[in-house]
């Protein structure tokens, strides 16, 4: 019987290794414990290892306002570098406004994303914007990511979903145990588990949310959001838009953090206030109307939503979001914290070591979701590789010890 066993274990032993070499995404035959002791394992998320652990919710990023809005002479404009631009720097949540396509001969799912209307500001069809963030993804797969989508046409969610799966970012999108319904504030994974299952994209739908494309979320039943549109700082942080009902408490929320200025006196008619936004989006602006916003609800905002983030140059909303997070950032022109990248040529030594300041992710206001990426993820993702292969080894070598001690006893 114990050569038995010996015989078992010696053919166990290779099936095990050759089990390694198969795809990070396909699924293993062994249930519960066993098959995660197979999985791969992200050891850096978000350009930094401690995030792995870091609760999706309890993490502060970035985000572009009307990300597709890109023009240097449209008053409409909402950004001056391209989504790709924007990834790299370290954005890790890009808004947009849908729209119904005026385009008779439009293929495909017929959106377009245009800032309140498609005759003030054309931003293209939402497959082509899409398609960018699936490459940029593809390269940096150890970065988790989110979307938010303004349904301004009341588009049924499947119409968005065919967007998703012609661009090939449907795979890679989060589907909640909990449904489209919402999610409590603790009961999102962790940064390490969205990356480890292949779905680093989390996407929320403003309106018209539907179970049938369980990877679009209802925005509103998961996060809350003061007013936006706000002409004045420091910034109204009051809950404003929710599902009725629903606890604030338990939910995440994205604060509005650009001020926009009146055309001809309009209250409906709003452009951004480009010439605030040195002050608006200062390092110690953002900070200050997140601080508030963290002494009303216990908590910083996960998501904060910016116009021109990279204005200022020096000291903006990335190193902002970086000291809520407790990671070390530097004040250099990206506001990118400092890590094993090169970007718009700068050297990784030309960011500095970094310094840690800051609420860390223990403390009751520790929310933040972010910028503790290096450069959009650029170093992470090539180091991961050979970190995988030999977190990957080090799985199947203690899976195999188990299963000599569970044959020899």
């Amino acid at each position: 019987m114990k050569a038995f066993r010996l015989t078992t274990f010696a053919t166990a032993v290779p099936l095990l290794a050759a089990l390694s070499v198969l795809p990070p995404a396909q699924a293993l035959p062994f249930p519960g414990w066993f098959s995660s002791l197979l999985q791969p394992r992200a050891t850096v998320c978000n350009g930094f290892a401690e995030l792995c652990s870091r609760s999706f919710a309890n993490f502060t990023v970035i985000g572009t306002h009307d990300s597709y809005a890109i023009s240097p002479t449209n008053l409409a404009a909402n950004q001056d570098v391209s989504v790709t631009a924007q990834l790299d720097a370290g954005i890790r949540m890009l808004q947009v406004q849908a729209h119904k396509s005026d385009n008779r001969t439009v293929r495909g799912a017929g959106i377009d994303l245009c800032h309140t209307s498609c005759s003030l500001f054309q931003g293209g069809s939402l497959e082509y914007y899409l398609s960018q963030v699936k490459s940029w993804m593809d390269k940096n797969p150890t970065e988790v990511l989110s979307l938010l989508i303004v349904n301004s046409d009341s588009l049924p969610a499947s119409q968005f979903a065919q967007a998703f799966e012609s661009t090939g970012l449907a795979p890679k999108s989060y589907r909640p145990p909990a449904g489209i319904a919402g999610t409590a504030k603790t009961e999102w994974p962790t940064l390490g588990a969205l990356i480890d299952a292949g779905t680093p994209l989390v996407s929320f739908l403003a309106s018209y949310a539907d179970s049938s494309v369980p990877y679009l979320l209802d925005e509103f039943s998961s996060i809350w959001e003061p007013r936006y549109n706000q002409l004045t700082t420091p910034f109204n942080c009051s809950v404003d838009r929710i599902v009725q009902g629903y606890d604030p408490s338990n939910l995440m929320y994205l604060a509005n953090f650009f001020k926009d200025q009146s055309v001809f006196g309009s209250t409906t008619l709003v452009i951004p206030d480009k010439k605030a936004m040195s002050t608006t989006n200062s390092m110690a602006s953002i900070l200050s109307n997140a601080n508030n916003c963290a002494s009303q609800h216990n908590s910083y905002p996960t998501f904060i939503l910016t116009d021109f983030f990279n204005t200022p140059h020096q000291n903006g909303p990335l190193s902002a979001a970086a000291v809520m997070n407790g990671m070390p950032w530097t004040s250099n022109s990206t506001g990118v914290p400092f890590g094993s990248i090169t970007y718009s040529g700068y050297s990784a030594s030309q960011y500095g070591s970094g310094s840690s300041s800051g609420n860390s992710s223990s403390s009751g206001n520790g929310a933040g979701a972010g910028t503790g990426n290096s450069g959009g993820g650029g170093g992470s993702s090539a180091a991961a590789p050979s970190l995988h292969a030999l977190s990957r080894l080090a799985s199947i070598l203690a899976a195999s010890t188990l299963l000599a001690v569970a044959l020899l006893s």
